[in-house]
């Protein structure tokens, strides 16, 4: 069986499971292992989303345009509307998508969890950024999809009452300690979005890529760690609980983290500031529940914060899980040099010289492993 080579950071064994089980099948992996690792994120780190069961969503379009002044015609734009109730409490949020507007068949998409304000995902395009390059997107045969972070929970430490939170009062002054944090809320809204993407007829929801940047880049390793619709995710410069190694980190550690963005995670994550080699994963585990499906994440050489050497290590660690299944995973297992991406494995990467950002260098790449592999 394939083993990583040894980083030197004393890992937990992706391969074992809790109870000394060894993980030697498609099987053991899928029914014991995955699910295992799958719960101790959630209780450990990201926290649980409370019970669903009495909420009720509504996915409308709001609105939907074509013409000339909707991307010189190229495209059509719609506006949607997701909208959460629970025992008479209402939370809705806002969505934007271009959809290439002459088309033979359903386009895949490219969703962006965008955590920047409305410059870095304007629907009116009255801004244009090399954020969320949407012109670029539609003009390679892909639909662009943008949801805010801030209109679904907000990025700040509000105490549990505002946007997706305000549907469970119950909760705000009695949260246990493995209850979800703003990552949750965020990976939450991604999900309705993919309900959306499976009723939209020229949308095909089997090719539905999830993205992000920084912290949006946790949220998106997480939404396709538990929502196995996704096929692949994007994650740039996401770091720190996300696509780093916690272990021996040479950039943000998990107690600079939890100090400034508390409210990210659940409770219990605290417990490992100053004390990663007590916890029972790292994030190489986050990467590996995506096997058999993509992964492509990106570093860049100014982004010291984010550990670079770990975030590439991470992905490394990760790939005995797609071997098991029969997959190739990260080809490499040395950190490939600036702009020489990765394109041979079902894990992608690259490493761009600049700082900590997403830009529209990164979207092409991405997308042009997208065209290899997104099938």
């Amino acid at each position: 069986m394939y083993q990583a080579p040894d980083c030197g950071r004393h890992l937990p064994d992706l391969l074992t499971c809790l109870d000394g089980t060894p993980v030697t099948s498609e099987k053991v992996w899928f029914e014991k292992r995955r699910p295992e690792i799958l719960d101790m994120l959630k209780r450990e780190e990201y926290g649980r989303l409370p019970d669903m069961s009495d909420v009720s969503i509504d996915i409308r379009i709001a609105d939907s345009r074509q013409g000339k002044e909707i991307m010189e015609g190229r495209a059509i734009r719609r506006t949607i509307e997701i909208t959460a109730v629970r025992n008479g409490i209402h939370f809705s949020f806002p969505a934007v998508v271009f959809i290439p507007a002459e088309q033979e068949k359903p386009v895949p998409v490219l969703l962006t969890i965008c955590n920047r304000g409305i410059k870095d995902g304007d629907p009116a395009r009255h801004f244009l950024s090399p954020f969320w390059p949407a012109e670029t997107m539609v003009s390679r045969g892909y639909a662009a999809a943008v949801i805010l972070t801030q209109d679904i929970a907000p990025d700040y430490d509000e105490g549990f009452s505002m946007g997706f939170h305000k549907l469970f009062p119950e909760l705000k002054e009695n949260r246990p300690d493995d209850a979800w944090g703003a990552l949750s809320a965020w990976s939450w809204g991604a999900s309705r979005m993919m309900d959306y993407f499976e009723q939209e007829p020229l949308i095909n929801e089997k090719r539905a890529v999830v993205a992000g940047h920084s912290r949006g880049g946790k949220t998106a390793l997480w939404t396709l760690a538990q929502d196995q619709r996704f096929a692949m995710a994007l994650s740039s410069c996401a770091g720190n609980s996300g696509d780093a190694l916690a272990r021996q980190s040479k950039g943000e550690r998990i107690k600079d983290i939890v100090t400034r963005f508390p409210y990210w995670f659940c409770r219990n994550y605290q417990k490992y500031a100053e004390n990663e080699d007590a916890m029972p994963f790292d994030q190489h585990m986050l990467i590996a529940l995506a096997a058999p499906r993509l992964v492509y994440t990106t570093s860049k050489t100014f982004d010291s914060w984010a550990d670079p050497a770990g975030q590439f290590e991470s992905l490394v660690q990760a790939t005995p899980v797609y071997r098991l299944l029969g997959k190739t995973g990260m080809p490499l297992i040395k950190q490939p040099k600036p702009e020489r991406p990765v394109h041979d494995g079902e894990i992608g990467y690259h490493f761009k010289t600049g700082n900590h950002d997403l830009d529209e260098y990164d979207w092409n790449c991405v997308m042009d492993y997208a065209d290899k592999h997104l099938v």
